[in-house]
């Protein structure tokens, strides 16, 4: 109902507008409105007395996707076509940001999963034996093909995403097991703006350790090599008091002051983090360190790498279908012109533009006015590959 040139707009929101608050509105009625585009509808429709009130359907949470898997489910269920392994718990655990109409599809390319086994490759025709269509039965194994194949969910975490929170995941494991050293350290490195920090602290905050300790160069403006040293010994020596504790060390080429003009860096810092990571916590204590860099080069070359175990890469946002993923979510942008961003992106060789750098330039975008919002982005995104 937004961004319309014609008469069309203001007739609908005028004869709405009568009906709630004009003068033969109609009383003792309550109205309820849906949409999937709220930037589009007229603000005069969302003023106080009128649409005022506005609620955000999410999605469905674990126990919401049980039900909407049942209810799809169902008339297979009722028929007998569902095989006794199929377990909707397990479906809706592995079906994280889900929507409705994604899980109904997904029930649907089960079901054509099991039909496909009844149908042998070939040009040629052939009669399907009753017998095995009233003996076919819907199991794991076809949700399993689904979900890997056939059905994504569009507001999900993307590969490169949940690749990071996968290996953050086994880390978690690998320093709270048992029979393991007890003593992880893992680097992720990436280009500036592809989201590190957010990445190790999302992976700190799964881990429940009830000891979690941020190490930041920003809290550290002003301090001198040797007080530098102080807190960051402080704040091991603090991991090393709980029996499961996890310490983030963001931006560590900041924090030793590097800079790529001679290069300059602290050698005292950097020895200091090389001694504290190299040594284990006391006996029947664990601690996971997670670490970020924008420049894994200046860390190879001052022998740094080689005291974390794991090294995780984060990539940019490298292709149109990671923009389009962004841009559904950030409801900015009307079908026609995701439509048009698409294509255009389509049409460039590459595409490489951090996330954080893309959320920035959405917010920039959503200043202007709604005609030049396509064009803004495509110039930024542009600039950001530069």
């Amino acid at each position: 109902m937004g961004g319309s040139s014609t008469g069309v707009h203001d007739t609908v929101v005028n004869q709405l507008l009568t009906k709630m608050d004009g003068v033969e509105q109609l009383n003792n009625i309550f109205v309820i409105g849906m949409t999937n585009r709220k930037d589009m509808i007229d603000e005069a429709l969302l003023r106080p007395g009128r649409m005022e009130v506005q609620l955000e359907i999410s999605l469905p949470d674990e126990q919401g996707r049980v039900q909407i898997l049942n209810i799809h489910t169902a008339p297979m269920r009722e028929h007998n076509k569902l095989d006794s392994d199929v377990n909707i718990e397990q479906i809706a655990k592995r079906t994280k940001n889900f929507s409705g109409a994604e899980l109904e599809g997904l029930v649907r390319a089960a079901q054509s999963s099991a039909m496909n086994r009844l149908v042998k490759p070939g040009g040629k025709v052939q009669q399907v034996d009753d017998e095995a269509i009233d003996k076919l039965k819907v199991t794991a194994d076809d949700f399993d093909y689904a979900l890997e194949n056939d059905v994504k969910p569009s507001f999900g975490l993307r590969d490169c995403v949940s690749r990071v929170l996968e290996e953050g995941r086994l880390l978690i494991k690998e320093t709270a097991a048992p029979d393991t050293r007890g003593f992880v350290r893992a680097l992720l490195a990436g280009l500036p703006n592809t989201g590190k920090s957010f990445l190790a602290a999302q992976s700190a905050k799964d881990s429940e350790f009830p000891f979690i300790k941020v190490c930041t160069p920003e809290e550290m403006v002003g301090y001198s090599e040797a007080e530098k040293c102080a807190k960051i010994r402080k704040i091991f020596e603090d991991a090393y008091k709980s029996p499961l504790s996890c310490v983030i060390i963001d931006n560590i080429e900041r924090l030793m002051d590097y800079s790529p003009i001679g290069p300059r860096y602290s050698n005292m810092v950097l020895q200091t983090l090389l001694v504290l990571l190299g040594k284990r916590p006391p006996q029947n204590h664990r601690l996971l360190v997670l670490a970020t860099t924008s420049n894994e080069q200046f860390l190879y070359e001052a022998d740094m790498l080689s005291v974390f175990s794991k090294v995780i890469r984060v990539e940019q946002l490298h292709s149109a279908n990671h923009v389009m993923a962004v841009l559904e979510e950030a409801n900015i942008f009307s079908e026609e012109e995701i439509k048009q961003i698409e294509d255009e992106l389509r049409s460039r060789d590459g595409v490489s533009i951090g996330i954080k750098r893309m959320l920035e330039l959405l917010d920039f975008v959503k200043q202007s006015e709604p005609k030049h919002r396509v064009q803004l982005l495509l110039d930024g995104i542009r600039e950001a590959g530069l």
